[in-house]
Order: structure tokens, then C-alpha cells, then sequence
């Protein structure tokens, strides 16, 4: 009794960690419609002639959000009072909006929605960059401000940012409604194993979450140094160029301008590293960081997400620990990744179990397995030897053939 008490209180912990995107998905959703009934290019700006219309029902859709879909127990106490004295909030007569009529647009749309939860952890797989969307879809940036994740804008999918930074998250909501998602943060789980049976056992881990993301890090940064450095040399390298071949005797020297451009950043890491070390102590600030962020990701919540690659139904498994084993039916090719509750998770993997791909690398390994680099030496020198034997004959036989003539 205590051990159910006690799942009980740790999902109720977990669900209350994390943070509910279903406001942010109705206003989405709601704007994408006042984009398909009343913007002409894929725009709702005000400044814009003739988009008007379309920014007051943007304006409109999150004011109804705040208004009608409060959710908890103001959302509850509206709708029993609502009941009680029979009236609706949800009235979208053409009086009331007489003063507005695009904003009816958004009126009746969100009078058809239903207020449920969404929690990051039912997303689909994330995308990469670049974004790009419809003109009817619509975009939110969310930045993560102190280990949250808050919404910075929305943008209709013509003006959706097309890359990302790294404390940045985008959620998409196209046209008719569905919802995908794109993320910066590129990790993905490992599979340790795949047991055959009436039922596949596969077991994911993801243990180097932090190291993956600072790889990544390492990887972005360089290729931003690497633009601008790339920025610098045209702009400045012509400049540089000439003035030092103005002055033959105040002439920059080949080895001094070469270290000046092209300088590469790993040495100078080096250098400096080694400074450090000669002048200080080892310090274990990296170390305790590295445990901190470490203690972070295991109190974040998890979940094992795998479903069909062709689509089709999708299972969730809640995971306490960096390692989780799910049951996969055989024949068919899952997409499974780590899903979270606090962010957009992971990258998926491909786990697939039909019999017939893994016969076909079971075949593969075995054979170049039996395959060794002397047995192709040896079959290469028997088959030209068996040639020039056969060519000798030939030579043979046709000398044979030729008679010499008699002179008369």
C-alpha cells in the first residue's frame, strides 16, 4: 500500500513539474484560422493595408484563451455558474461583434475546442532546422529563461524564424490542426539490445545526454567562428593585402599575417590551457557543474515514446532512470525516443523487428566473416596462371597448324 502511495505522489510530483502547452496550442490554432479566413499573403501586421481585420482576430484568439480557457478551477467555476443561469460564454452573435467581425472568426472557432491538457511529452518527434512552414501556420518561440521554458512570440509561417539558438524551442500548429515541433537540442538515445521472442525486448538508455549536448556546442560555436572569420577576410583581407604590399620595408611578414588570419582555435586552447596549468591548482569547478547538470537531467521526468514509422498507434512508457526496456510487436519499424515532460526530448532511433532484415545482416556479418584478404591474393594468381597457360596452348597449337611451303 505504501509502494502505490508512494507512485502515486512521484507522478503526481511529475505531472506538476511540468508545464501544460495546451493554452499555447489553442491560441495556435486559433490564429491559424484567422490566417486562412482573413490574411491575404500569409501576414496579420496591422501596418499592412487590408490585414486589419486579420490582427484584431490574432488579437482576439488569445484574449478568449485568458477569458474562457483559464483552466483549473476558474475554467470549472465559469462553466458551473454558465450552467446555473443558463447563459454562454460562447456567444458569438453578429451584435456583439458588430464593432469586430473578424474577431467572430476566432469567437467561433474557440467555441468548438475542447480545454485538455497537452504536455510536451505527447509531441511527436522533433524536427530540425531550418523551419519551414505554410502561410496558415503559425509559429511559437519559446526561450528558455532559468531552467523554463516561456513563449517569446508567435509568427505566421511565412515570418516562422528559420533557425534556431541554443536556448530555443519551436512549436508549429499547420493548418488543420495538428501539432509538430522543432528543437536545437540534437540527442538521441542508444539501443543496448534487442531480444527476440513472441514480443521484441528492446532496451534504450540514455546515460550521455550532457555529453552529447556539449558536443554540439563545441560544434556550433566553431562553425561560428568559422563565419566569422570568413566575414572578416572579405571584408578586411583585401585591405590588408594591399597595405602590405604598399611599404616593401614596414612590409607585414608572411609567417605574422598567415598566424594573424589563419590561427586555429584548438591551438591557442592549447596554449592557454597550458598557462593555466603551469600557474594554478587543478580546480574541480568543471566537475562539480558537470554533476550538478548530471542531478538535473535524472530529476527531469521521462518518457519512452515509440511508434510505427508508416503511423499508427503509439505507446508511452514512464521511465524513473536513464535506462528503460519496452515490448515491441515483430515485423514492423518503430520510431522510438525519449520524450519529456520539462522540454521537447530527444531525436528518435529506428528499432526495427522484422525477421527478414535481421536474416539479411545475419547473413552479411556471416559471410564476410568466412572472407579473408589472402583468399582473394591466391584465387587473383591461380586465374592468371590458368590464363597464361591457356594463352600458350593456343600459340602452340597454331604453330602446329601452319605447314612450310615447297619451293618449286
Amino acid at each position: 500500500m505504501l509502494r502505490i502511495l508512494a507512485l502515486v505522489l512521484a507522478v503526481c510530483a511529475a505531472s506538476a513539474a511540468s508545464f501544460d502547452l495546451g493554452p499555447i496550442v489553442r491560441i495556435a490554432q486559433c490564429r491559424s484560422q484567422c490566417l486562412k479566413r482573413h490574411s491575404v499573403d500569409g501576414s496579420c501586421e496591422w501596418l499592412r493595408h487590408g490585414e486589419t481585420g486579420c490582427n484584431e482576430c490574432w488579437q482576439h484568439c488569445e484574449s478568449l484563451e485568458k477569458q474562457w480557457g483559464g483552466g483549473g478551477s476558474n475554467w470549472k467555476t465559469a462553466t458551473t455558474q454558465q450552467q446555473a443561469t443558463g447563459s454562454s460564454p460562447a456567444s458569438c452573435d453578429d451584435y456583439e461583434y458588430k464593432q469586430c467581425p473578424s474577431c467572430k472568426t476566432a469567437c467561433e472557432y474557440r467555441k468548438g475546442q475542447v480545454v485538455e491538457e497537452y504536455l510536451p511529452s505527447m509531441l511527436p518527434a522533433p524536427q530540425r532546422a531550418p523551419v519551414r512552414l505554410a502561410k496558415n501556420d503559425v509559429a511559437v518561440l519559446m526561450r528558455k529563461l532559468h531552467q523554463q521554458w516561456k513563449v517569446f512570440d508567435y509568427y505566421p509561417g511565412v515570418r516562422a524564424p528559420a533557425s534556431l539558438r541554443q536556448d530555443e524551442w519551436i512549436v508549429a500548429v499547420v493548418e488543420d490542426g495538428g501539432v509538430t515541433h522543432f528543437s536545437w537540442e540534437e540527442w538521441t538515445p542508444r539501443l543496448d539490445s534487442l531480444k527476440e521472442g513472441p514480443l521484441f525486448e528492446a532496451t534504450i538508455s540514455w546515460r550521455d545526454v550532457s555529453s552529447q549536448l556539449k558536443r554540439q556546442q563545441v560544434i556550433e560555436q566553431k562553425r561560428f567562428n568559422d563565419r566569422v572569420r570568413q566575414f572578416f577576410l572579405e571584408k578586411y583581407g583585401e585591405k590588408v593585402l594591399e597595405w602590405r604590399n604598399q611599404d616593401e620595408e614596414q612590409a607585414i611578414p608572411e609567417e605574422v599575417f598567415r598566424r594573424f588570419f589563419f590561427r586555429r582555435k584548438d591551438q591557442e586552447q592549447e596554449r592557454r590551457q597550458q598557462r593555466i596549468d603551469e600557474h594554478s591548482e587543478p580546480s574541480t569547478v568543471d566537475s562539480e557543474a558537470d554533476e550538478r547538470q548530471q542531478s538535473q537531467v535524472a530529476k527531469e521526468s521521462f518518457v519512452v515514446s515509440w511508434e510505427p514509422e508508416t503511423g499508427g498507434l503509439m505507446g508511452n512508457q514512464v521511465a524513473d532512470s536513464n535506462v528503460a526496456q519496452i515490448s515491441l510487436l515483430p515485423g514492423t519499424k518503430y520510431l522510438v525516443r525519449i520524450a519529456s515532460n520539462e522540454g521537447p526530448g530527444s531525436f528518435p532511433i529506428e528499432v526495427d523487428t522484422r525477421p527478414s532484415t535481421a536474416v539479411r545482416v545475419h547473413r552479411i556479418k556471416k559471410n564476410l566473416d568466412n572472407l579473408y584478404p589472402w583468399a582473394f591474393l591466391a584465387a587473383s594468381m591461380c586465374a592468371a596462371i590458368i590464363l597464361c597457360i591457356i594463352i600458350i596452348v593456343k600459340l602452340c597449337r597454331r604453330g602446329k597448324e601452319i605447314e612450310p611451303e615447297e619451293e618449286v
